[in-house]
């Protein structure tokens, strides 16, 4: 309270600097929980199937046990992979930015869902009205856009369709819209469903549906970085 006034911005800044800091751990430390507590139950479930196929006597017994050890191991890895792509994500040192072509990134993203698409009967398509880019971190689009689409065409019932769209609205900004006949998410959980390891209530009764809780989360933070605006109906790069 009686700091000299030469002295004073000094201080302020060290104050802040350290308000920073704490937060940052503190976001560090509920980060480690999380995902000590998420991934205690898909290893406990390896642990238990592992266990089936050292019992199982019978062929089939055994062959239907492996099926499963090896489904958990994919869901185990599944979420390795997402915790890791969110620790990626979190706010840090800045990436070297370049110009990223948004349609050929899109074109890109669409065609890896195309195998997965055609299995499960899904129309899906791409379409975009004239060129765009943006400054960005190509690789880290990429994953926003590819848990985006996962999203849609995993939960779009068969037979259904999934559009991709990219357009320009006359100030330049770009629009992208992914639109599904999926079941959508309840109108009081889409502010939820951005929190890590949340899944909406229509996620959760789809339990054949694998999913951990964790992409749309990964999104938030891809697309914060980039100053783009993530509504229910898609992400608007800006």
């Amino acid at each position: 309270r009686r700091l000299p006034a030469e002295v004073r911005p000094l201080v302020d800044a060290l104050n802040g600097l350290l308000e920073r800091l704490s937060t940052a751990l503190d976001t560090q430390k509920a980060f480690v929980a999380d995902a000590a507590h998420e991934l205690r139950t898909p290893l406990a479930a390896v642990q238990i199937q592992a266990q089936l196929v050292a019992r199982a006597g019978a062929e089939t017994e055994r062959r239907e046990a492996l099926d499963d050890l090896l489904a958990g191991v994919t869901r185990a890895n599944r979420l390795a992979e997402q915790l890791l792509a969110l620790a990626r994500a979190e706010p840090g040192p800045a990436r070297e930015r370049r110009q990223v072509d948004l349609a050929q990134l899109l074109a890109d993203c669409v065609a890896a869902q195309i195998p997965l698409a055609q299995r499960r009967d899904i129309d899906l398509g791409f379409e975009h009205s004239e060129p765009a880019s943006l400054s960005g971190d190509a690789e880290a689009l990429r994953m926003l856009f590819r848990n985006l689409l996962d999203n849609a065409v995993k939960y779009t019932p068969a037979g259904g369709r999934v559009d991709v769209s990219l357009h320009l609205d006359p100030a330049g900004v770009a629009t992208v819209q992914i639109a599904d006949s999926g079941p959508g998410i309840p109108a009081g959980e889409r502010e939820r469903v951005f929190d890590r390891f949340y899944r909406d209530t229509s996620a959760r009764d789809r339990r054949g549906v694998p999913g951990t809780g964790l992409g749309l989360a990964i999104v938030k933070h891809i697309a914060e970085q980039h100053g783009a605006r993530v509504t229910p109906a898609g992400v608007s790069p800006s």
